[in-house]
């Protein structure tokens, strides 16, 4: 992916229904630096059991289109008869610039895949691990305190000492003023 360059106008630029990548193309063979912002998803195919990766548009029918900060004379017809775009995002018919620290924070968040709704995304976002195990250890850390939500312990504070190979979280609960360890699924436990 080719990065933003700060140095130029950027504005945005609407598209025809579905037209994000083909108006892209076309204003890039024009000549002009365009941005087109994609996340990722993740689906379940439901016959075959696996996840699918799909990409779709970040903002729909809308991309960016960058002209030299010097050019006296704006392209803006050249932009506006490429197939698939529509027109100018328009403040009292002059299009309006956007400044291109803001179109490059973009980038850099997708980049980063701040978007996106993966398995990857999540594990480079660290909000995830890659067992279930690993997840389980780094949601439910040695020595935090977890209130419990369900079963005979309802209402209880409990402080976690590991989580088991099973896939269950061992925690100390104080039981007629004394600590007992106990094991929990990790549904039954909650940010205290």
């Amino acid at each position: 992916m080719k990065p933003i360059d700060p140095d130029k106008v950027w504005y945005v630029v609407r598209c025809n229904i579905n037209c994000e990548a083909k108006a892209s193309d076309n204003i890039r063979l024009a000549g002009f630096d365009v941005y087109y912002p994609r996340q990722r998803i993740e689906k379940k195919h439901r016959r075959h059991n696996t996840y699918l990766v799909k990409e779709r548009p970040l903002m729909i029918s809308y991309i960016f289109v960058g002209m030299p900060k010097n050019d006296k004379l704006q392209h803006f017809g050249f932009v506006r008869a490429c197939e698939g775009v529509e027109k100018f995002l328009e403040y009292q018919g002059k299009p309006i610039p956007v400044p291109g620290r803001d179109v490059q924070a973009i980038h850099e968040a997708e980049v980063d895949m701040r978007f996106d709704d993966t398995r990857a995304a999540r594990i480079h976002r660290k909000e995830e691990a890659k067992t279930i195990k690993a997840t389980l250890e780094m949601k439910y850390a040695r020595g935090k305190e977890f209130a419990v939500i369900d079963g005979p312990f309802a209402s209880f504070h409990a402080i976690v000492e590991e989580v088991t190979k099973s896939g269950n979280i061992k925690a100390m609960v104080s039981l007629f003023g004394r600590l007992t360890s106990v094991e929990f699924e990790a549904a039954h436990l909650t940010a205290a």
